[in-house]
């Protein structure tokens, strides 16, 4: 004779999950607010419901049935797909006016950003955005920007981030400054040329490594932190650069050199405070801008 099994009660199903998630009935009553008898209670109707023993109960703890395994993996995805719901009905329903303030390094603000925002500006207009290009973004707890773009995970915990892609960078000279001052063969002859730019602390560790501390000790430079001016000045043939490749390569008056060199690479993290989930306008351009980049970057 077959069980005979009912739909289980979402508020029931809420329980039990939460006693899974926090480990015990004592833990999920402090943790939840709700009361032991209740969370005890709602258990046992569930199992009624579903005829079926989802826990073992031991002295010491409660160890989830395989039925009961089962269950836990169905109910996150249900309250996951509850809680999705929850934030598209706000984001709908949310005001999205307000200045949003995004932090970027510099290249990716002058590159990568314009079309991006663009578009988001078609879909979304009113939102007020601040963009602040910065030589080297760090996004931290105690920043004031909304949502930090950089080049490598952040440390803290406390942070909402996801990695959109890489970015490839090569060495470029403008075909004017080459057919004048020669190309160079190898990586020791830009001592005889100008570079254009300044390393950040954070990467001369990562060129060292990849190109040679006496490579990046240029004393024939002309320091520039602005980074569309830096290549601006690549382009009108003063010296060499580095640039994404994404950007180098669609601009026929210079040229790639160092082609079988190694190329550095990094990573693009979006970045933004845990509460940006209360906040649409900000999780909408996050979101966005996300997708967006995984399209570029991909």
């Amino acid at each position: 004779m077959k069980k005979l099994i009912r739909s289980p009660n979402l508020e029931q199903l809420k329980s039990f999950n939460s006693v899974c998630i926090f480990g015990s009935i004592v833990e999920a009553s402090n943790q939840t607010g709700i009361a032991r008898a209740t969370l005890g209670r709602h258990i046992n109707a569930l199992e009624g419901d579903l005829s079926s023993k989802l826990f073992k109960r031991t002295a010491r703890a409660l160890i989830l049935t395989d039925i009961g395994e089962t269950v836990f993996q169905y109910s996150q995805t249900i309250f996951k797909l509850t809680e999705e719901l929850s934030e598209a009905v706000l984001l709908e329903n949310s005001d999205l006016t307000g200045i949003i303030k995004i932090h970027a390094s510099s290249g990716i603000a002058s590159i990568l950003l314009p079309n991006i925002l663009a578009k988001l500006n078609e879909i979304q207009p009113g939102l007020k955005l601040k963009i602040i290009p910065m030589s080297s973004v760090s996004m931290g707890a105690d920043q004031d920007a909304d949502i930090g773009i950089q080049t490598y995970r952040p440390p803290g915990k406390d942070l909402i981030a996801t990695k959109v892609g890489e970015i490839k960078f090569g060495i470029y000279a403008s075909k004017k400054y080459l057919k004048i001052n020669g190309e160079p063969k190898s990586l020791l002859n830009l001592k005889e040329h100008t570079l254009i730019g300044t390393i950040p602390q954070s990467l001369r560790p990562i060129l060292e490594k990849l190109w040679g501390k006496e490579t990046i000790d240029q004393e024939n430079m002309i320091e520039c932190h602005d980074y569309p001016l830096i290549w601006q000045m690549v382009v009108a043939g003063c010296g060499i650069g580095i640039t994404h490749r994404v950007n180098g390569d669609r601009e026929p008056s210079v040229k790639l050199i160092f082609e079988d060199l190694e190329v550095l690479t990094l990573p693009v993290w979006i970045v933004a405070h845990p509460d940006f989930k209360t906040r649409a306008r900000i999780k909408t351009v996050f979101q966005f801008i996300a997708n967006e980049m995984r399209g570029v970057l991909k």
